[in-house]
């Protein structure tokens, strides 16, 4: 193709075109017709409510849905009025991504424990069969939202859900009391989704839920830590898309692939997410090899003992870890821990973790570990062999000591006070404060 330029190779290209067959022509146009990154042929259009993601001192991810190929921009100002607002368009440097499902804008060089005022502004591209040619249809402007960025001068307040398993009404329970609460922020503590097969399921789970409270995390930023269905599917190595990792200048190179793990101060309370995996061994034949999550939770191990050395961490006087799956069992004498393969068992307690992890955890004086994976409320008081207490929140099944909880975690008068809802009956299952 040496000597032809872009608009003559564009040329070439319709001459062939024209080369071929009628009927051949009419059903590369029908193909073409449903690929949607040729853009909405004019569709309707709906750009979804922001939720706010992978939350830090300086910085704070913007996601949100949208019903077709489009581009996205947030504008915010550290005033109601947008006065010397600014603009941040998505992506990086160079081409801005653009998308079908989802879209998803991180705001950097923010301040600590500040708030802040957006509004998200998304426009279709209703033709992009050719990109010297491509038609935009009109941009929709968002509702102006606020949120207020991590910090040592933040409130110390932080809620834990976990095991929602993608069900709308338990979503919707959840919801309502995290709304209800308004804590800095809420962990998503694993098991979101079942098994994830294409990113449409990702996008209404995290991003576009049929609930009526879903533009909670408009206003409440989500840390979100996987449990071991957040594993599971073809599509789901690819949540990044969905699901924004936290800003890998939190990290050193080496640990850049910990996408997930988090350490961030929420005023006296440092906040640390820890990645359990899945809930077999890597051996495990269900896997079918592609497992690693053994060398994945040696690598944390390692991270882990930095991110409690951090002086911003250090300095905090209450320090919580969250993990899917429990560090403790429920029951010491049948709950597997995981360690062994065996035909229809799973790790009901995570073993390999709890003995590199709790080391760690002793020596920088962790006094919480929030968990899940159980689907049941449980509570693990301190003993000889750790000193820290355990909550297992409940998850998305009804019955005999079964149902969906918040763990609602508050400084308040130089305590700890830590409270389990029962978030079907809104009652208290727990509460015990840490001094």
């Amino acid at each position: 193709m040496a000597g032809l330029s872009r608009r003559s190779f564009i040329g070439v290209g319709a001459a062939f075109a024209a080369a071929v067959p009628e009927g051949a022509r009419g059903a590369e146009a029908e193909a073409a017709a449903r690929n949607p990154f040729l853009g909405t042929g004019g569709a309707p259009f709906r750009a979804g409510e922001p939720c706010l993601q992978a939350p830090g001192e300086t910085t704070m991810g913007v996601s949100w849905a949208v019903s077709g190929l489009a581009k996205g921009v947030v504008e915010f100002a550290d005033n109601p009025e947008f006065r010397n607002s600014k603009t941040v368009k998505s992506g990086g440097y160079g081409l801005v991504p653009i998308d079908t499902a989802a879209l998803g804008v991180r705001l950097e060089g923010l301040r600590p424990a500040t708030r802040y005022w957006y509004r998200t502004v998304t426009t279709p591209f209703t033709d992009y069969s050719n990109i010297y040619d491509a038609k935009m249809g009109e941009a929709v402007v968002g509702k102006v939202h606020s949120f207020k960025t991590l910090g040592a001068a933040a409130e110390g307040h932080v809620a834990m859900f976990c095991d929602t398993h993608a069900k709308a009404s338990v979503c919707q329970m959840v919801a309502a009391k995290v709304k209800e609460l308004k804590p800095s922020v809420a962990v998503w503590n694993g098991d979101a989704t079942n098994t994830t097969q294409d990113k449409a399921t990702a996008v209404k789970i995290f991003l576009d839920q049929p609930i009526d409270d879903a533009d909670y995390s408009a206003e409440i930023p989500v840390c979100f830590e996987s449990g071991n269905h957040d594993f599971r599917g073809s599509w789901i190595s690819r949540k990044e898309e969905v699901v924004m990792p936290r800003h890998p200048a939190e990290r050193d190179s080496s640990e850049w692939d910990l996408k997930w793990n988090f350490a961030v101060r929420v005023g006296d309370i440092a906040l640390v997410g820890m990645d359990t995996g899945e809930d077999k061994p890597d051996a495990h034949p269900k896997w079918f090899g592609l497992a690693n999550f053994e060398p994945y939770r040696r690598a944390q191990t390692a991270w882990l003992e930095k991110a409690l050395s951090r002086p911003d961490i250090a300095a905090a006087k209450f320090k919580v870890v969250c993990c899917h799956i429990p560090l403790q069992p429920i029951d010491p004498e049948n709950d597997d821990d995981g360690s062994t393969i065996t035909p229809h068992g799973y790790a009901r307690w995570q073993g390999e973790c709890y003995r590199m992890w709790n080391p760690v955890l002793e020596r920088h004086g962790v006094q919480l570990v929030l968990a899940g994976h159980r689907h049941r409320y449980h509570y693990n008081a301190p003993d000889a062999n750790h000193s820290w207490h355990q909550v297992i929140g409940g998850g998305c099944d009804f019955g005999p000591g079964l149902f969906p909880t918040v763990v609602d975690c508050k400084v308040e008068d130089g305590r700890l006070h830590v409270v389990t809802y029962d978030v079907s009956q809104n009652t208290v299952v727990g509460d015990f404060t840490i001094a």
